[in-house]
């Protein structure tokens, strides 16, 4: 079973220093998508499978998990100062999952992750669902991971673009010498 802590995974993504602005608002928006995204290409590769069971929640600035969001908030310091990747024990699906992750979405900005994540049919409609008389509510934000499911098409497309231009990348310095 490959289920890991959200939080690690967090951490793992603060540890590769593409967060422009750790302990900020930006540095959380920019980690929740990350971790967003994340879980849609393991999904993707492991027919479905989540890397970890919390569900994701349809907020204004795009996906968010609740636990990590407050943890980066109240918590950065003691969380994710001096992270030692070597603690965090992802296996090989999961590291090649992030590493992925950090190849297409690592150099966005905490917007444009924002703006893509808005681009999933699941995020607009809990979004949407969640509104009630000028307020959010949280528990109608939950997005189930069936409704993600039927998504994974999106993600599908990037991946193939992405090795695509791998392998062009490749065949073209190959050219090159």
């Amino acid at each position: 079973m490959n289920l890991v802590n959200p939080n690690d995974v967090a951490k793992w993504f603060c540890s590769q220093k593409i967060i422009e602005k750790p302990n900020t608002r930006e540095g959380n928006m920019k980690i929740q998508k990350l971790l967003f995204f994340a879980q849609l290409i393991y999904m993707e590769k492991n027919n479905g499978k989540t890397m970890f069971n919390e569900e994701f929640m349809a907020f204004k600035d795009g996906v968010v998990l609740k636990t990590v969001m407050n943890n980066y908030r109240k918590q950065y310091n003691e969380m994710f100062k001096d992270i030692k990747v070597n603690e965090l024990n992802f296996d090989k699906d999961i590291l090649e999952t992030l590493n992925t992750t950090v190849e297409i979405f690592g150099n966005a900005s905490a917007q444009e992750l924002s703006e893509l994540s808005h681009e999933f049919d699941a995020w607009n409609y809990f979004f949407e669902k969640s509104k009630r008389f000028g307020f959010y509510l949280t528990k109608s934000s939950l997005i189930p991971y069936d409704e993600l499911k039927k998504e994974l098409y999106r993600i599908e497309k990037v991946l193939k673009g992405f090795e695509l231009s791998k392998q062009y990348n490749t065949s073209e310095e190959e050219d090159y010498w």
